[in-house]
């Protein structure tokens, strides 16, 4: 069969604009399938995109759909050995990324006898006639924001989200950061105080993991509804698995998000970008390395809360008469990032970058809070700081094989102080030191089966600081406390995994299935153990817009280390682990609408939990414990996502989860988990036209679970109320905000950017995230959560070279690299635009 590639024709600019022409095909090598392939549709078609440098080389491409598997790595390996044209602007070449598509057409017929075959020759500059040539793929017009994908490709994942933006700011709440739209998806319970953990499939928190270029932190949003840790621009994809993740991850029994970064690539030399808003300010800046071979980009943010609340606790204190009106009081927090990384072209098929990246949250609550449920005196501080470094090497070989080399190295820092009036404070504090290597390998062995392999360790070293009340002794009844006994524990654990993973891939059309396993060796407290993990993933495409797709598996993740300390802990608590299962159904529907529907069951066992109790040591000694292996549960549910693509500057989605989530006691009893949220809605819409975008977001979420008190009882021994616990049998009220955004593109000489008034809570829900009770437990006061928080803020980017525009300012290109046909029209003023895509 013959490939055809096609091309959307160049546009004019008018007087001030720059001249912009994207890649021409000057040749190609010819792409026919392997003999005896079953025939594809006539109007079957492969989506690439290429990032074609500035001397006409192709240097980067990947395949973004593919009506067969086989058609991927064949395409891949023709339009690499392509030569273009390079984009140039104003005449110069500059690197540009584009998205074509390969129509597929017949293979000719074969030659009858006695006649020889006509030699191959190498596709012309334009394709012929009788082959139709698509338009880039983007031909609807612009993609405005952050889009959310769900994205059956990748083999071996039984659900895969992901998320990708072209200018990564027209979500409502998120502040212009991307990566905080994983709260709005299916499978996602909401976090109090939008704090930068997520509950995801009925887990805990600590059972998803955050992934930044293959390799975990410990978090991946800073906390208090702050963006995420990684500048925006410097991300170029992030994949939210709810459950049934891939065999080269592991380590977590729930879910997995793993954020990719990728280099900026621009049409000039230098470019800088710079953010300023109510709460935080943030700087960019990237370098071109000589010759195209690279790039170099460096990025600051902070945020100045820590300025801002102050007046804002003023204002509040001034309009309430009660104190318990005043949300901000008593409290100050900050973040801060910094990051650098570059990218190095070391030959056609061989690339190497750098990520370093560091990480700084603090959270501190003194004084009076709640209406004085919180008296004078008291504290609470926690804090999150975190560094990364992290090299990589990737191959990519003749015939789509490809070989990924990274390493790690980090450290880890956590922190909580809590303080009472008249009593003394309680401390911990976790430092770890991190490193990591992986090696990740497929080979496409035919054009129906596929194997994936390789290696994954990561080492951490602890170190324990703590100031904690002197639990009572082996064998002796609990002692009046009436004047606590604190005790410094200070110790160094080490936890180390290595896996191995494989998995095979065999796609027998319209069925694909991916068979694989992971093998971890956990070495952790006092036990060395090997976990096997298999897992499977079955998907039918019933016709072209539906497919059927199960999937099973175990997972297993090491305990807590401070759970499995000697002092403190239980040297002897195995690795938690879950079972997880799905099925579901994706479509395709009219008016570039997607469907997905999704049920769930997941069994968790081994899963750590509180005790004081007995069990026999290493040595054979009885000990007491603080923590045991042996806790069960289960979690099930519904997941609904309803998405409409980028058309005509409009999107958006509606998902819908409806879980439960459990744990089992002894004696069998289920009762369900602290953060069980039955009903979680979520809606987003965004809409862009002529330099504007307006968008909202909704979210509802039912409240969580709360242990009831029915009075309490003075305990003279412990000088403190003893209160009478039903278990959880209440919830706290159902949580629900409303979020806005409207933002203005401009263009002022060199400078391009927009402004912009994003809201969170913008009709100041009085969400509450728990009770606070009075020393005697007689009276209670709602915790507060976050209030309505506005935001007016300013970006702007300044790249040499770029001048002023006529009549109608162009979106601001966020994304260099995404230099295809639609940034082509964006930059254009809205009558030639229009002519244009006529």
């Amino acid at each position: 069969m013959a490939f055809a590639l096609g091309f959307a024709p160049g546009v004019e600019a008018q007087e001030g604009e720059p001249r912009l022409a994207p890649p021409r095909l000057l040749e190609a090598p010819e792409v026919t399938l392997p003999a005896g392939s079953e025939p594809l549709p006539d109007d079957a078609a492969v989506v690439v995109e290429l990032t074609v440098a500035a001397d006409g080389t192709v240097a980067d491409a990947r395949v973004l759909e593919t009506p067969r598997a086989e058609l991927g790595p064949l395409v891949l390996e023709a339009v690499r050995g392509a030569r273009f044209a390079p984009a140039t602007r104003d005449g110069e070449p500059v690197t540009a990324r584009v998205r074509f598509r390969y129509r597929i057409a017949p293979a000719p017929p074969p030659p009858p006898p006695d006649v020889p075959a006509p030699t191959p020759t190498a596709p012309a500059s334009e394709p012929p006639p009788s082959t139709p040539v698509d338009d880039a793929v983007d031909d609807a017009g612009p993609e405005l924001g952050v889009t959310a994908r769900v994205d059956p490709v990748e083999s071996g994942a039984a659900d895969r989200i992901t998320l990708r933006g072209a200018e990564l700011t027209t979500v409502p709440g998120t502040y212009g950061d991307p990566v905080r739209v994983v709260a709005s998806l299916p499978g996602v319970a909401r976090s109090p105080f939008g704090l930068g953990y997520f509950l995801v499939r009925g887990a805990n928190f600590q059972n998803t993991g955050y992934l930044i270029d293959g390799f975990p932190v410990p978090i991946l949003y800073h906390l208090v509804a702050g963006p995420s840790v990684l500048h925006g621009s410097l991300v170029d994809e992030l994949h939210f698995y709810p459950g049934g993740y891939p065999v080269a991850y592991g380590r977590y029994t729930a879910g997995i998000i793993a954020l990719d970064t990728a280099p900026i690539e621009l049409d000039g030399d230098f470019r800088a970008e710079v953010q300023i808003d109510g709460y935080r300010g943030s700087a960019l800046a990237t370098v071109v390395l000589p010759d195209h071979l690279g790039s170099i980009s460096a990025s600051f943010r902070r945020s100045y809360y820590d300025l801002v609340f102050p007046l804002y606790q003023e204002i509040y204190g001034r309009a309430a008469e009660d104190i318990v009106n005043n949300p901000f009081a008593g409290i100050q927090f900050y973040y801060m990032d910094v990051a650098v990384r570059a990218e190095l072209r070391l030959a056609a098929r061989v690339r190497a970058s750098v990520l370093i990246l560091g990480s700084d949250d603090s959270y501190d609550q003194r004084g009076t809070f709640a209406g004085g449920r919180a008296s004078e005196g008291a504290r609470t501080n926690l804090g999150v700081d975190f560094q990364r470094a992290i090299v990589g090497l990737r191959f990519r070989f003749d015939h789509g094989g490809q070989l990924a080399i990274s390493g790690m190295l980090g450290r880890d820092g956590n922190r909580f102080d809590s303080a009472q009036a008249g009593r003394d404070a309680l401390h911990f504090e976790q430092e770890a030191y991190v490193a990591g290597l992986r090696v990740d390998a497929s080979i496409p062995w035919s054009s129906t089966v596929q194997t994936r392999f390789g290696l994954d360790v990561l080492a951490n070293l602890y170190g324990l600081r703590a100031t904690l009340p002197t639990p009572p002794g082996f064998g002796a009844y609990p002692r009046p406390l009436a004047d606590p006994q604190l005790t410094s524990i200070g110790q160094t654990l080490v936890s180390e995994t290595a896996a191995l993973y494989l998995e095979q891939v065999f796609d027998l059309a319209p069925v694909e299935l991916s068979l694989g396993g992971r093998f971890d060796l956990m070495r952790h407290g006092s036990r060395l153990d090997a976990y096997p993990d298999p897992r499977a993933v079955a998907r039918w495409r019933v016709v072209p817009e539906v497919t059927i797709k199960l999937a099973s598996g175990l997972f297993s993740q090491p305990p807590n280390p401070y759970s499995a300390s000697p002092r403190g802990g239980n040297p002897q608590l195995p690795a938690e682990r879950s079972w997880q299962s799905s099925a579901g159904v994706e479509a395709t529907l009219p008016e570039a609408i997607e469907a997905r529907v999704t049920g769930y069951y997941t069994r968790f066992f081994q899963l750590t939990r509180s005790t004081d109790a007995l069990q026999t040591s290493a040595t054979g000694e009885l000990e007491r414990v603080t923590a045991l292996g042996d806790g069960e549960g289960q979690a099930y549910g519904l997941e609904v996502l309803l998405r409409r693509r980028i058309e005509a500057g409009l999107f958006g989605w509606v998902s819908y989860t409806l879980s439960r989530s459990e744990r089992f006691i002894d004696g069998g009893q289920v009762v369900p988990f602290q953060f069980d949220q039955t009903h979680v809605l979520n809606f987003a819409l965004s809409y862009g036209f002529d330099g504007w975008r307006f968008g909202v977001r909704f979210q509802l979420a039912t409240g969580a679970w709360t242990t009831a008190i029915d009075g309490a009882a003075y305990d003279a021994d412990a000088s403190a109320y003893a209160p009478y616990r039903a278990g959880l049998t209440e919830r706290l009220p159902t949580y629900h905000r409303l979020d806005v955004r409207g933002e203005r593109d401009f263009q002022l000489g060199p400078l391009r950017g927009s402004v912009y008034v994003d809201i969170q809570n913008v009709y100041n829900a009085p969400s509450q995230e728990g009770i606070l009770y009075q020393y005697d437990f007689r009276t209670t006061s709602p915790l507060p959560g976050i209030p309505i928080l506005p935001s007016i803020g300013v970006r702007f980017f300044w790249e040499p070279g770029i001048t002023d525009a006529s009549e109608d300012p162009p979106a601001s290109p966020t994304r260099e690299r995404d230099l295809d046909d639609a940034e082509l029209l964006r930059r254009l003023p809205m009558p030639a635009r229009r002519e244009a895509a006529r």
